[in-house]
């Protein structure tokens, strides 16, 4: 995989939760070839950046969590539906 079809994937995980902060992936320097995947946001508009941690190991490995990460977090496209009341 080359280094732009990761960016594409960590472009379209982004896009599917709203654009709500940024994903960085960083690889080991140490020959292991590992790497792992953070999510930066801020929780509350003036608040300081957190991070979560979305995966860590094989590149595979990470973009496996990543996915998994995305569908847990993902913007619902639904309308919340109306009840009328009786």
């Amino acid at each position: 995989m080359t280094i732009e079809e990761v960016q594409a994937r960590l472009r379209a995980a982004q896009a599917r939760i709203g654009r709500e902060g940024r994903f960085a992936l960083t690889l080991s320097l140490d020959g292991r070839e590992e790497c792992y995947i953070t999510h930066w946001f801020r929780p509350e508009p003036h608040a300081f950046e957190d991070c979560r941690a979305v995966g860590s190991g094989a590149l595979s490995e990470c973009l496996d969590a990543l996915d998994r990460y995305v569908a847990l977090n993902r913007v619902r496209d639904e309308a919340p539906v109306l009840m009328a009341a009786e």
